[in-house]
This record gives structure tokens, C-alpha cells and sequence, in this order.
């Protein structure tokens, strides 16, 4: 038994589109647990059980990440994480759009909130990253060039 931990858009139709590749592949499912009150960012966190895939199980992987879907377990093991990011300083005049080009290098940026208060003054910004769990290093040292050449403080969530 394999147990994948997948987070699918919340709107009607996701799970059932991110359980038929699975079945049309062959891969028996045993049990589905869709976990609403866990809900964020649109994303709603589901768990599926399958069969031993074999040698099936990275083309199962491949096909549900095509499909935007996020594996963010397979069995114990974390794939991916998402990770907030606080950013405070002059986020807008220093080129936001860049910022999240460079980090989307590393992970995808997928949700950001601005703060604007005066547009003369720092503003701040809180983003979501979804992010493998083996990149966090590279991202970090990511952040750390950004906050030298911007001077912009970013404030982790791990």
C-alpha cells in the first residue's frame, strides 16, 4: 500500500479528475479521505491509498504533477512543503515581479498579499511558496542575495 497526500484546488470536479489517471493506469485505490476542515488557499488536502504501483508509481507521480496537482507525501516521506515568506521593505519599487521570478526558481510562488500603506513608504508582502523539501537551502540562500541587493528583510515560516 503506497498513501499519497495530494492538495487539489477546491472546485468541483478536482478529485475526480486526480483519481481517474490514477485508475486508468491500473493502480487499484483503496480508500480516499478528503480533508476539508484542512483547507487553505483555495487548496483542500486529500489523502489517497493505492496498490503497490510498482514501477508505475513515478508515472502516477508525473501525471498527477502535469495535471497541477501537488503530492506533498508519498508514504511518510515529504515532497514538498509550502512555506510563507514576509517580505518588508520597498517590495513594489525594488520590482515584486522579479522577486517572484527568482524564487519561482526554486519553488512556485503561489499566492501573494501586498501592504501598501503610503507609496513614498516601506511596504510588506506575504507569500506562499510551495516548494520541494530539497531545495529549502538554495532558496534560503536565494533570500539572502535578494535582501543584499534590495535591502528587503525576509521573515521565514520554517
Amino acid at each position: 500500500m503506497i498513501t499519497l497526500d495530494l492538495e487539489l484546488k477546491d472546485i468541483p470536479g478536482e478529485l475526480i479528475r486526480a483519481l481517474t489517471p490514477i485508475s486508468n493506469m491500473g493502480v487499484n485505490i483503496f480508500s480516499v479521505i478528503h480533508l476539508r476542515e484542512k483547507k487553505t488557499d483555495g487548496r483542500v488536502p486529500v489523502r489517497v491509498v493505492i496498490s503497490d504501483a510498482g514501477n508505475r508509481l513515478n508515472e502516477v507521480i508525473n501525471k498527477l504533477e502535469e495535471m497541477d496537482i501537488i503530492i506533498t507525501k508519498v508514504n511518510e516521506t515529504t515532497r514538498k512543503t509550502d512555506i510563507d515568506i514576509v517580505v518588508v521593505g520597498h517590495v513594489v519599487d525594488t520590482d515584486v515581479r522579479d522577486t517572484i521570478d527568482r524564487l519561482n526558481k526554486y519553488g512556485l510562488v503561489v499566492d501573494l498579499d501586498l501592504s501598501m500603506p503610503d507609496p513614498f513608504k516601506e511596504s510588506s508582502a506575504r507569500m506562499k511558496v510551495i516548494i520541494e523539501t530539497d531545495k529549502l537551502d538554495d532558496l534560503c540562500k536565494e533570500l539572502d542575495k535578494i535582501s543584499e541587493e534590495k535591502n528587503l528583510l525576509f521573515i521565514k515560516s520554517f
